[in-house]
């Protein structure tokens, strides 16, 4: 499953009214409403657009299904993948540039998977994760702390152009493993 259908779902559990009713509301088949919950397929705008007004969410409620559906969608549509992948780039090579003219001394990763920059301190080595949203924060953090373990270091970034409301809710996860997540200007200052 993923994180919308997981949100559906549990707002569904929820709702005193049965899935029949709410599929006739929101102008769907209660087939189409069962791939939602079930994460087989995404809805479209429009049909996400009705669904919330047939559930009658609140504003917070409805920003939380759009911000997953929003996620999901970065994640599996081929489209989105192709921006995502030329913004980093641009990105990745923002900062392998900021960092070289603060005398930093950098290196790539070597296999497919690892970090995307590794950052040399005299021995110490530590994997730079950058992108231009951070979408699957568990994933990431899960590469960060195998490329930490790997180059036997307790530190890593993530590195992303701004914090959004979801970066900050992970702060305290990443933190705790020895993790941050930073803009390039704060990575700046980290490293000084």
């Amino acid at each position: 499953m993923n994180s919308f259908a997981d949100d559906l779902a549990a707002i569904l559990r929820e709702h005193p009214e049965n899935l029949t009713d709410l599929a006739q509301k929101a102008c769907i088949s209660r087939p189409s409403l069962y791939d939602l919950i079930n994460g087989k397929n995404l809805p479209r705008p429009t049909t996400l657009g009705n669904l919330i007004t047939a559930l009658e969410l609140s504003e917070k409620a409805a920003q939380k299904l759009h911000d997953a559906h929003r996620s999901e969608r970065l994640r599996t549509n081929r489209k989105e993948q192709d921006i995502l992948l030329k913004e980093k780039k641009i990105l990745l090579s923002e900062i392998s540039d900021l960092l070289l003219q603060k005398g930093h001394e950098i290196s790539r990763s070597n296999h497919s998977g690892g970090p995307d920059l590794i950052l040399r301190s005299g021995s110490r080595r530590i994997p730079l994760h950058v992108t231009s949203r951070l979408i699957e924060h568990p994933a990431v953090l899960g590469h960060l702390l195998e490329a930490m373990h790997n180059l036997s270091t307790s530190t890593g970034y993530a590195c992303v152009p701004k914090l959004t409301h979801e970066d900050r809710f992970y702060l305290p996860l990443f933190a705790k493993y020895g993790v941050k997540i930073l803009t390039h200007k704060n990575l700046l200052r980290e490293l000084k």
